[in-house]
């Protein structure tokens, strides 16, 4: 967060200008940690021009803290290919569904986003915006235009529209898997009815019912995370039911929670992780990785090669590392 100077503070105060949080940082960050923990195979576009050369069915949609996991849009990017659905992967580490301005005190900029990003997504008539954000579904429908004429979902919402198609492809997977979700309004309700119905058709995975399941809010993260109790609850519940793995929603509950494997034998794990296992869809979990090493010199010694080949200031990363990934 960018600090003013004392001058910079008195000068303001005397024009009667609020001091705000710096957006260009969250976004920096975004973007070097996006860098640092990639996912090949990922391909997406950072403007959508339009015209006869560039139409799709459906847009994929990459917020700006998505690229902190971007194993999770690949995924859903190879589902698309395996169902041969006319899509594009539209995002960036700048590309802000409006929450953060929300977030940051501007909710005028919120409102401009949101609408700014829908004339965007217009541009190649898709009939289906998705995303991978439970904030990006939210705002989307929030600030949705009169001239939108697509439906507004989460990633969720395609697969059991396609179960029948995907189905065939599905192979064993051997997991008792606890699925958790949130409660907050009618559209999170459903993802997690989804998500469990994507998961009930993987041969061999048992879904294991459990009532501590749930989350705050629309999703876990670090304005409203899951208190710490509530979460030691469900992850020690998941061991008494024999579960070996929680599947979570959305990047932030996968974000929020994966420290809890350096305390529990219960794998945290996206769902589309599982729908990629059965797929025989392989993806990289570096954000994982860098976590579960518990030590942040230690993940500065696994970032440093990119670091340096890019000429950037460690101890920016550093900083970035521990805001992001050290939760």
């Amino acid at each position: 967060m960018a600090t003013p100077s004392p001058a910079g503070h008195a000068a303001n105060a005397l024009r009667n200008i609020p001091v705000r949080r710096s957006y260009a940082r969250g976004y920096e960050q975004n973007r070097s940690l996006g860098a640092l923990l990639p996912q090949d195979g990922l391909q997406y576009v950072t403007e959508l021009k339009g015209g006869d050369a560039l139409r799709a069915d459906i847009v994929l949609h990459i917020s700006c803290n998505a690229h902190y996991t971007l194993f999770i849009p690949y995924i859903a990017q190879e589902i698309l290919k395996r169902l041969g659905k006319s899509h594009v992967v539209f995002g960036g580490p700048e590309s802000c569904c409006g929450s953060r301005q929300f977030n940051m005190g501007n909710p005028d900029l919120e409102a401009q986003n949101a609408k700014l990003a829908q004339l965007s997504f217009s541009r190649v008539k898709p009939q289906l915006l998705v995303s991978v954000c439970p904030d990006c579904d939210e705002v989307f429908e929030k600030f949705r235009l009169p001239t939108t004429g697509y439906e507004i979902a989460n990633f969720s919402a395609l697969l059991p529209r396609f179960l029948d198609e995907l189905r065939p492809l599905l192979r064993p997977v051997q997991r008792r898997v606890v699925v958790h979700h949130h409660t907050s309004d009618p559209a999170r309700i459903a993802d997690g009815m989804n998500m469990r119905a994507v998961l009930e058709a993987i041969p061999g995975l048992q879904v294991v019912h459990m009532e501590d399941r749930f989350g705050p809010g629309i999703h876990c993260q670090t304005i409203k995370p899951m208190p710490a109790d509530d979460q030691a609850r469900m992850f020690d519940q998941a061991i008494g039911l024999g579960a070996d793995t929680i599947a979570m929603p959305y990047h932030s509950c996968y974000r929020q929670h994966l420290k809890m494997e350096l305390l529990h034998p219960v794998r945290v794990q996206h769902y589309l992780g599982l729908v990629a296992e059965s797929l025989g869809i392989a993806y990289d979990e570096p954000l994982k990785k860098l976590r579960l090493l518990d030590d942040l010199d230690a993940s500065m010694a696994m970032l440093r090669p990119g670091i340096e080949q890019r000429g950037w200031d460690e101890a920016m990363v550093r900083s970035f590392v521990q805001n992001a990934v050290y939760l």
